[in-house]
């Protein structure tokens, strides 16, 4: 999986915090993936105003301080975040290498093509920025509580206590990020630190059969959960009443410790920067325990505390091990959502289930009067099968606008109103009624205005008839019911319902989806003609 450094911090820069994920795994589900027009196609898929286009050296200076390109280097093209330094610039890579380079080698390297976004307008705030502030402080508050807590128990000799409580701590904050990289979530400073060398790779590390302990159970489980009890033991308990069980914690973790050091020596032959910082706070604490001593320990008077301490070690990786299966089942599932976009955004099999839906006669139905929005000499057609009272329907038309604004002259939509217009108990019927109305009389904008109005707007429906006065027209209702009918011979009964070269889009697939096929498409339909 790319880690996509250069687009996140692109996408950051611009204040599109909330859409990062999501168009990462829309990117990595991208037919065309990895390439500049998937890149592309996303953007505009989220609505995100953007520009591609290649540009003349002689503009170079012309574009924004920060853009997309594409650069060459030994191992092909590659999509790079650049940045204009004065007369120098600055990319970075989809691995997060960064490189400084003159404006001539710069230009050695790129072939012309960037992409550029606007800013996100509607990000008032930096809101994952806040929210990331926010944790911080929480996580710098809670530390600053458990050391001055560790400090007022221990205030008679506070040194040892809080230096022990510092290491429990450092030890559970590596252990976090441990298992974050185990379990496989991404996080870019991390993964730089883990991949600092050659010879390093926490990654390799983890996923070998040395770094797992029983069953499922791994080092890396056993280290969050000791180090979650141990700051917790460290913050509300007196040193005097827990020095043996750290003691006797500090033995048990030698072997622990040199043998997390063998097998990355010796069998797998990487080091994981992260476990050598847990081998860091296990050195540490050994030295602390050492530089206390053991003489005052008696084993009668701490045995409750230590039979305590194992007993919530226990109970901590039971609960810590069925947490820990939710993640993982998580994770797959959203892995496997991956996959089935990708699948599905393979064009032969969008044809394949397009192919297999429901069949309609295009005959009947290209005979049938109906509201164009869009080029009339488009060469892709959508039929839109829309009722007034269909809630559903709403979001399909403001995703058709959608779709014709990002392909105007490929791509029409044709209105068919699925709508009765002999049942006057329905209150709805006059609003299709009334746009048929303005379309006969020629007033287009007004039925766009009408239509909007409806759908996208969501106006109610008394403040809608307020606004569009209704006027009766006979020729109007025999349209809206020759399309009804229509309907109820080709058994389209539920809306909102597409219909691409005579087939119902098939429920896989939203409106917004067909960006990804339109140039098939249009060179299908070329080939026909």
């Amino acid at each position: 999986m790319t880690d996509f450094f250069y687009l996140k911090k692109y996408l950051r820069e611009h204040k599109y915090y909330h859409f990062e994920e999501k168009i990462v795994l829309e990117l990595e589900s991208h037919p065309d993936y990895p390439s500049l027009a998937a890149i592309v196609d996303v953007l505009n898929y989220y609505d995100i105003e953007n520009i591609a286009a290649r540009i003349d050296q002689s503009d170079l200076m012309n574009l924004p301080k920060t853009y997309l390109s594409v650069f060459s280097t030994h191992t092909g093209n590659e999509i790079v975040y650049t940045k204009k330094t004065g007369n120098d610039f600055e990319i970075q890579f989809a691995n997060g290498f960064v490189q400084k380079l003159s404006r001539a080698k710069y230009l050695e390297g790129w072939n012309g093509m960037i992409v550029a976004i606007e800013e996100n307008e509607n990000s008032t705030k930096e809101q994952k920025s806040i929210i990331s502030g926010n944790i911080g402080l929480f996580l710098i508050g809670t530390i600053c509580f458990a050391l001055f807590h560790v400090y007022w128990l221990n205030s008679s000799n506070p040194i040892l206590p809080i230096c022990h409580a510092l290491t429990a701590i450092a030890g559970l904050l590596i252990s976090v990020f441990l298992v974050r990289e185990d379990l496989g979530f991404q996080d870019d400073s991390i993964s730089k630190i883990c991949h600092a060398t050659k010879k390093t790779s926490c990654k390799e590390v983890l996923s070998s059969n040395n770094a797992k302990v029983f069953g499922n159970l791994k080092l890396s489980d056993i280290s969050l959960i000791y180090f979650s009890v141990l700051t917790a033991f460290s913050t509300f308990t007196l040193i005097q009443d827990t020095a043996f069980v750290y003691s006797c914690l500090a033995l048990l973790s030698i072997p622990v410790l040199l043998y997390s050091l063998f097998a990355q020596y010796f069998i797998v032959k990487k080091w994981c920067i992260l476990c050598l910082g847990i081998a860091s706070v296990l050195a540490m604490q050994i030295a602390l325990i050492l530089i206390y001593g053991f003489d005052n320990f008696s084993f009668l008077e701490h045995l409750k505390n230590t039979a305590t301490f194992f007993a919530i070690l226990i109970l901590s990786t039971i609960v810590w091990m069925e947490l820990k299966s939710l993640i993982r089942n998580n994770l797959i599932y959203k892995n496997s959502e991956l996959k089935y976009h990708q699948l599905k955004r393979k064009y032969p099999v969008f044809k394949g289930l397009l192919s297999d839906d429901q069949s309609v006669n295009t005959h009947t139905l290209d005979r049938l009067e109906a509201i164009t929005i869009g080029s009339e000499n488009a060469p892709v057609t959508l039929y839109a099968v829309l009722s007034a009272s269909c809630g559903h329907c709403h979001k399909a038309y403001e995703n058709l606008i959608k779709l014709l604004a990002k392909n105007e002259e490929q791509v029409n939509v044709k209105l068919i109103f699925n709508v009765n217009i002999d049942n006057y108990n329905n209150p709805y019927n006059g609003i299709y009624q009334q746009i048929m109305n303005y379309y006969l009389l020629g007033d287009y904008s007004r039925v766009t205005t009408a239509l909007q109005d409806w759908h996208i707007q969501r106006v109610t429906l008394e403040d809608w008839k307020s606004k569009w006065k209704f006027k009766q027209s006979e020729q109007a209702s025999v349209i809206i019911q020759d399309q009804y009918n229509w309907c109820l011979e080709n058994k389209v009964f539920h809306t909102p319902a597409i219909i691409l070269n005579g087939q119902l889009l098939p429920k896989e697939y939203d409106v917004n989806e067909l960006n990804f096929f339109i140039e098939r498409l249009i060179e299908e339909k070329n080939l026909v003609f």
